[in-house]
């Protein structure tokens, strides 16, 4: 129900509240205890006021919402202490920043105690005059309307107060925020400035490191300089001493050098006539040494161009310790050797008391070799026939002889200086005597090539593949042959053609008899090829050196018969040669060379342009009596036989080359 009493003429424009105070000292702390500083003295004067005064009581009159309850709470409301509240005007300021104090604001907040005093003054006055506790009564409006528009000017008066000081908290707000900007402003660039001075510092501090480093290494080689130059000026100072005994000595020299120059002119001219004279010499050696080829061939055609040489080999240690008997054999003269046999029981009880069974036979040779002679007076006379070869002419040398008689030991002999046979040797006397045709001008050049005759086939020894051979002309004139796809080998060497011979006879085809434990199952034949050439006299000379070791002639015997085509194939090739031989000395117009791969191939050696050697080997054994008998006879007709002259290969070296 609305009150009949007429309604206050003045309004409360602002009433600020405690919690607005509260949030405003938060959000500041220094206007919080401006704030503080100003309610403590408020608070304080009221106390100072209210403490000779009774308490007041509390009305008693319960009227409704009227100006009495309210100035009731006003007045209760003085005597209460407000506590302080944050106040919160944007961001936290910095605590280093102390605005200044306001002055005036404390001056405001005094005048405003001081009115509100003398209100309470007036109003107690009032209330003494009027009621004990200074209100007036609740019927008196008037006084209730001067006592409440005092309280409120004191209000409105603290309200001023409070705004004035806001105000001023503001302000001093604004110029910390305006303060705070150009400080953060201020700590940015600094911090900038921090930055780049920290960057440069290590970019200095960097190159500082490096103008030490390369200063102590330009101190060090500064040193190194300096020690360096101390050296040398050392060294210069030995120099200068030296240049002085040189400069000495070239003044010495320079003497002699004049006289020097004196003697090589006489030299020069000395060397001049001695060159001509040299010349002479060699035109004057060329024709003794072409005069010395025509009687050392001629000498050799007097000997014979088929020649045979027997050599008679001694028994063996093993056929020593058995106790075997020995033929009968006598060497008449250095070509003439005597063959007789011994009785079978004679040579069985007593070899003192020896009784031939039957006549002697005697046999005459170009040469006969004993037991005791040895490979160097065998090769001796076979170097004369290597020499021919030397000098243009083909030479054919062949073993011959009954399996077990030596031929292979003969022509190839064993790995010791003193015991290598006429093929180690032969290659040895080529090289020597290629050195003393170089001082005549000649160059050679050495082919050579290793076959054998196996079961009537041609078989490369130097080469493991297996390939078809035949023997064909050189060309539709002439009688000399050469063998298709045969390997031929470059030598520059006496180690190189030792190394070929020691291939071919790891190759050849060898197998054990009754006779011999390694017997030769193969005619193996090597071919050496001498191509010499002379650049003064633009002259090209080739000789050719077969040396053949034959298989041993022998009859089957029913133990071997598993070698029945090897011992055939053997038997009829040498038949064939001794068929050749007969036909030559009969001077038939028909020779069967082609009747064999052994006679086909040594055509030009025996029948053709060549000289010929045959080397007999017999067995000095009684049991091997009749196939030395047989071996005898047919070195005989070979011997008998004769064939025209030999004729040597040299061409002038433009034909040679075309």
């Amino acid at each position: 129900m609305e009150s009949r009493l007429p309604k206050p003429k003045f309004v409360l424009n602002k009433i600020i509240s405690t919690t607005d105070m509260n949030t405003k000292k938060n959000n500041n702390p220094k206007m919080t205890r401006n704030v503080n500083d100003a309610a403590s003295s408020s608070s304080a004067d009221t106390k100072t006021t209210n403490e000779n005064k009774p308490p007041n009581r509390q009305a008693q009159i319960t009227r409704a919402k009227t100006f009495s309850t309210i100035s009731t709470t006003l007045n209760n409301a003085k005597a209460v202490k407000r506590t302080a509240t944050t106040m919160s005007h944007g961001e936290t300021k910095k605590a280093l920043v102390k605005p200044p104090m306001a002055k005036p604001i404390v001056s405001r907040t005094n005048n405003a105690l001081l009115n509100n005093n003398r209100a309470n003054k007036v109003v107690q006055n009032n209330n003494a005059t009027d009621n004990k506790s200074g209100r007036p009564k609740k019927w008196d409006i008037t006084g209730q309307l001067a006592y409440k528009t005092g309280q409120l000017s004191v209000v409105q008066q603290k309200n001023k107060d409070i705004e004035s000081k806001c105000s001023s908290l503001q302000g001093l707000v604004d110029t910390l925020k305006a303060s705070e900007t150009e400080c953060r402003t201020k700590a940015e660039k600094l911090e900038n400035s921090n930055n780049v001075l920290t960057n440069e510092l290590q970019t200095l501090t960097a190159e500082m490191s490096t103008l030490r480093k390369s200063e102590q290494d330009l101190a060090k080689r500064l040193k190194d300089l300096e020690e360096s130059h101390t050296s040398l000026s050392h060294t210069l100072n030995k120099y200068q001493v030296k240049c002085t005994a040189q400069e000495t000595l070239n003044a010495e020299q320079a003497r002699q050098l004049t006289v020097l120059r004196t003697d090589l002119d006489s030299q020069r001219k000395m060397n001049q006539d001695l060159t001509t004279v040299n010349e002479e010499l060699q035109v004057l050696m060329y024709k003794m040494d072409k005069e010395r080829r025509i009687l050392h061939n001629n000498i050799q055609e007097l000997k014979g161009n088929i020649r045979v040489f027997c050599r008679v080999r001694p028994r063996t240690l093993k056929e020593t310790e058995q106790t075997k008997a020995l033929c009968t054999i006598n060497f008449i003269d250095d070509c003439t050797i005597e063959v007789g046999k011994l009785d079978s029981l004679d040579a069985v009880t007593s070899c003192n008391n020896k009784k031939l069974r039957g006549g002697k036979q005697e046999f005459s040779f170009d040469k006969v070799f004993s037991p005791n002679a040895s490979q160097e007076d065998i090769f001796e006379e076979l170097s004369l026939l290597v020499q021919s070869a030397l000098e243009g002419y083909n030479v054919c040398v062949f073993a011959y002889g009954q399996t077990g008689s030596g031929k292979t030991y003969t022509m190839e002999g064993e790995y010791s200086l003193e015991a290598e046979g006429m093929i180690p040797r032969t290659v040895r006397h080529i090289f020597k005597e290629m050195k003393q045709f170089e001082l005549l001008g000649w160059q050679y050049r050495i082919e050579a090539s290793f076959l054998e005759i196996y079961n009537e086939h041609i078989v490369d020894l130097l080469d493991s593949q297996a390939k078809t051979h035949e023997i064909r002309m050189v060309d539709c004139k002439g009688q000399d042959l050469y063998v298709s796809n045969l390997q031929i080998e470059e030598i520059h060497s006496p180690e190189e053609l030792h190394q070929c011979l020691w291939t071919a006879q790891r190759n050849r085809a060898v197998s054990a008899t009754e006779v011999n434990e390694r017997s030769s199952r193969s005619h193996s034949v090597t071919r050496i090829r001498l191509i010499g050439t002379h650049a003064t006299k633009q002259e090209v000379s080739v000789g050719n050196l077969n040396l053949v070791d034959l298989a041993g002639s022998e009859r089957l015997k029913s133990e071997e018969a598993v070698r029945n085509a090897e011992t055939k194939n053997i038997n009829k090739s040498l038949a064939n040669l001794g068929n050749v031989i007969l036909a030559l000395s009969k001077k038939q117009e028909h020779v069967p060379y082609r009747n064999s791969k052994l006679t086909h191939l040594l055509m030009p050696s025996l029948g053709g342009n060549s000289k010929t050697l045959m080397l007999l080997n017999i067995s000095p054994l009684n049991d091997c009596y009749n196939e030395t008998l047989n071996s005898l006879r047919f070195a005989s007709s070979v011997n008998n036989c004769r064939v025209g002259s030999a004729k040597k290969s040299r061409t002038v070296l433009s034909n040679a080359n075309n």
